[in-house]
């Protein structure tokens, strides 16, 4: 029922079949969820009902306004609203990595506060942003975004092998921007290069991939490594080709194939937590009937329609929703996958390994006594979303 969806292709094509049979503006098809919310329901004995929400749910967003983190919390939280009929006011309360945001969250166990945006909470300790983690929170993640190299479609490169054979000629005459020091774009060329070992290209850190793409549409850099959905607009238009993408499949979108790393280096997939998923994260100690009812909405906001096209359509992501363990080990693979390298770079204030965390290739589950010692999550969500 959950299956990934990534395919912008069938989104057009509902919207237009639904001009054909409607004869006039499509109205969302909203997917009944499990619990319909206008459907009374007898509650299982074994889950007793609890009168939640009753006041307003407040959600601090870690980052600006217009971001991802902004536009996908926002696009879930509205559907979410929707289910639990009562106001949820979203506020972007950016700062530090988005853990301002979690520490306000944190300090509601209520389940009236919660945070949104990207799953980087592995990552607060070793920059030294916060002493909290992953671990406090119960995280509800709907999309992921992959990270992508691209080229200009002028260049005389069609396919990952051909930028690389180019680079190894002479690495010191290349460049390449990503969305900042530090980044996941930045992570992942690093990744690529290494792999081909390749030594000696420059980076360029921009503010953000929109901005990078402007200096490779100069032709001030060679490629760009940034996320997939920043640019999506230029490989649409046909300006732009994707040559490779930190994910563990290809992916259609904007009606051009993205190919996953696994063509050339398979090991690499390993490193997919360099890449964000996006959704809304609720402390850990918070009751658990009132966290079923979070879950239920949770559960409905990302099977409807309009959710689906911001996050694909609009933002080239990949809905994909985790709870329960997949979503611990995806926050603890975040963890791991940009901890180290944020390390390496000299950027990380503490060493990762003075928190327990292992690198990817080290890794295990648990991946430390934090992980091992953390609440865990309901019985009814330990293997993921419902069937």
């Amino acid at each position: 029922m959950f299956k990934k969806l990534a395919t912008i292709t069938l989104v057009l094509l509902l919207v237009g079949l639904s001009f054909i049979f409607m004869g006039c503006e499509p109205e969302e098809e909203v997917v009944d969820p499990d619990v319909d919310p206008e459907e009374e329901v007898e509650p299982d004995p074994e889950e007793p009902e609890v009168d939640f929400p009753t006041e307003t749910i407040n959600v601090h967003v870690g980052w600006s306004e217009g971001g991802a983190s902004d536009v996908i919390s926002r696009a879930l939280v509205h559907h979410m609203e929707e289910y639990l009929g009562e106001t949820i006011i979203v506020t972007n309360t950016d700062g530090a990595l988005g853990s301002i945001a979690g520490t306000r969250a944190l300090g509601d166990p209520s389940g009236y506060t919660w945070m949104g945006g990207a799953s980087v909470h592995g990552t607060w300790p070793p920059l030294g942003f916060s002493d909290h983690s992953w671990t406090d929170f119960y995280a509800f993640l709907g999309t992921f975004f992959p990270t992508t190299i691209y080229v200009r479609a002028d260049q005389p490169y069609e396919d990952l092998d051909d930028l690389l054979e180019a680079i190894a000629e002479n690495p010191g005459d290349y460049r390449y921007g990503s969305p900042g020091t530090g980044s996941n774009g930045h992570i992942f060329a690093d990744l690529v290069l290494g792999a081909a070992g390749i030594e000696g290209v420059e980076h360029i850190p921009y503010d953000g991939g929109r901005e990078a793409n402007t200096y490779l549409e100069r032709g001030e850099i060679d490629f760009i490594s940034v996320t997939m959905g920043d640019v999506l607009d230029y490989v649409e238009a046909g300006e732009l080709i994707p040559l490779a993408n930190l994910y563990d499949q290809d992916i259609e979108a904007a009606g051009v194939e993205f190919p996953g790393i696994g063509h050339w280096y398979p090991d690499l997939e390993a490193h997919i937590g360099v890449c964000a998923h996006f959704g809304v994260y609720v402390p850990r100690d918070v009751d658990h009937d009132v966290l079923m009812k979070i879950y239920d909405a949770f559960e409905y906001a990302v099977q409807q329609d309009r959710y689906i096209e911001i996050s694909v359509d609009d933002r080239g992501g990949v809905v994909d929703p985790l709870v329960g363990r997949p979503s611990d080990e995806f926050m603890a693979g975040l963890e791991s996958a940009r901890s180290h390298p944020l390390w390496e770079m000299e950027i990380a204030e503490y060493d990762p390994a003075d928190f327990g965390i292992p690198t990817v290739e080290e890794m295990e589950w648990p991946p430390h006594d934090r992980a091992a010692e953390a609440r865990d999550w309901p019985e009814e969500l330990q293997d993921g979303m419902k069937e």
